[in-house]
C-alpha cells in the first residue's frame, strides 16, 4: 500500500471509531479478554483499568423523585463518575454483601437480597468490550421523599419499594422490566420477613405471575399462610393455590380439597364478598366439596348483599334450576 493511501486508510479507521463514540481509551489499553466473562472477571479485579473501556459519551440513568410518582431521567456524559464503576469492583462487591452477575450477552447486574440496591451495566463490543450504559435502578431516594413511616416501619418501606419496583417494570417497557420485577419480589420478600402479610402476599402474587422468578411451592404456601391470617384476598388465594399448586396451564381435580376449602371458608368469614361468591360455586360444582346447591345459593345470596356483581347472576341461575331461598340454611 502506498504512503498517501496508508494514511488515507488509517484516517478513515479512526474517523469512523470516532462517528461510534468509541473513546480512544479503548484501543489504548490491551483488551483483556474477548470473552464478555472473562472481560467482566479482569475488570472486577483490576479497577485500575475500568476507565480505560468505556464509550464516550455513556449513557447515565437513575430514578428521581417528582411527588409520589418515580421518574426514569437518562443523560450522556463524556466523563464518569468513578464512583459509578466502583460497583465492579470484586472488594467492594464483598465488602458491601451485594451479588455481581454476568448477564450474557453484554450485561452486569448488581444487586442485593432486599431490593434497594439495583444496577445494571451495558457494554458494547467493537474490537473490545466497552460500557455503554449504566442504569442506577434503586429507589431508595424517592422512599425517602415519601411518607415518615417508611423511615420507621421496615416492613412498610419493603413494601413500598416493591410497588416501585413493579410500578416502573410495567411503565417503563424496557428490556430492564425483568430485573425490576425479580427486584420487586427481594423487595416484598424483606417486608414479609419484617412482618407485612401484604409483602407476604405480593410476594406469592408477582412470583405466581410469571413476572418475577418463581418461588418454591412450599415458599409460596407459607407466605401465603401468613398473609391469609389477616388479608381474606390472601386466603382465596390460598385455596386456589391448595387446589392447582401454581400450575394454572393443566386442568386436573383440586390436589388438596379439604384444605383448599378449610382456607375458602376461613376468607369467606370474614366476609369477603368474592370468597363468598367462591364457597357458593364450590358448592355448586362440588370443586372441593360435595355438591349442596340450597347451601350455594345461600353463600350467593350473601355475596349478594355485600354487593357482588357475580350475586345477581349466581342466584338466577340456581333459581332457573328450581332452587328456592331458604332461609334456614346459612353459607356458613
Amino acid at each position: 500500500m502506498k504512503k498517501n493511501n496508508r494514511v488515507r486508510y488509517f484516517s478513515l479507521k479512526w474517523l469512523v471509531l470516532l462517528a461510534f463514540g468509541i473513546s480512544s481509551k479503548v484501543f489504548a489499553a490491551q483488551c483483556p479478554s474477548d470473552d464478555f466473562a472473562g472481560f467482566v472477571k479482569e475488570l472486577s479485579t483490576k479497577p485500575d483499568m475500568q476507565q480505560a473501556f468505556i464509550i464516550s459519551p455513556v449513557i447515565e440513568q437513575a430514578v428521581v423523585a417528582t411527588g409520589a410518582k418515580p421518574r426514569v431521567v437518562q443523560k450522556k456524559l463524556k466523563v464518569l463518575d468513578p464512583q459509578s464503576l466502583a460497583m465492579l469492583s470484586e472488594d467492594y462487591i464483598d465488602k458491601s454483601e451485594l451479588s455481581l452477575k454476568v448477564q450474557l450477552p453484554n450485561q452486569v447486574l448488581v444487586r442485593d437480597q432486599k431490593g434497594e440496591v439495583l444496577k445494571i451495566f451495558t457494554f458494547k463490543k467493537n474490537g473490545c468490550w466497552a460500557l455503554a450504559r449504566v442504569e442506577d435502578w434503586s429507589v431508595e431516594r424517592v422512599l425517602d421523599s415519601q411518607d415518615a413511616e417508611l423511615k420507621t416501619n421496615p416492613g412498610v418501606r419493603a413494601l413500598n419499594r416493591g410497588e416501585l419496583y413493579n410500578q416502573l417494570g410495567i411503565e417503563t417497557e424496557s428490556s430492564s422490566s425483568p430485573q425490576l420485577y425479580a427486584s420487586a419480589l427481594d423487595s416484598y420478600l424483606a417486608g414479609a420477613e419484617q412482618g407485612s402479610a401484604e409483602a407476604a402476599f405480593a410476594a406469592a402474587a408477582i412470583s405466581l405471575s410469571g413476572q418475577a422468578p418463581r418461588l418454591e411451592n412450599t415458599k409460596i404456601l407459607d407466605l401465603l399462610v401468613f398473609a391469609s391470617k389477616t388479608l381474606p384476598e390472601a386466603g382465596l388465594a390460598l385455596a386456589d393455590f391448595y387446589c392447582d399448586e401454581g400450575n394454572y396451564e393443566e386442568t386436573r381435580p383440586c390436589v388438596h380439597p379439604e384444605k383448599s376449602m378449610s382456607a375458602l371458608m376461613q376468607s369467606a368469614r370474614s366476609g369477603f364478598p368474592a370468597a363468598l361468591i367462591q364457597l357458593g360455586a364450590a358448592y355448586e360444582t362440588g370443586s372441593v366439596a360435595p355438591i349442596d346447591l340450597p347451601h350455594a345459593m345461600a353463600c350467593y345470596q350473601e355475596a349478594n348483599k355485600k354487593g357482588h356483581e357475580a350475586g345477581p347472576r349466581a342466584i338466577e341461575r340456581l333459581t332457573t334450576q328450581g332452587i328456592v331461598a331458604d332461609n334456614s340454611i346459612h353459607c356458613l
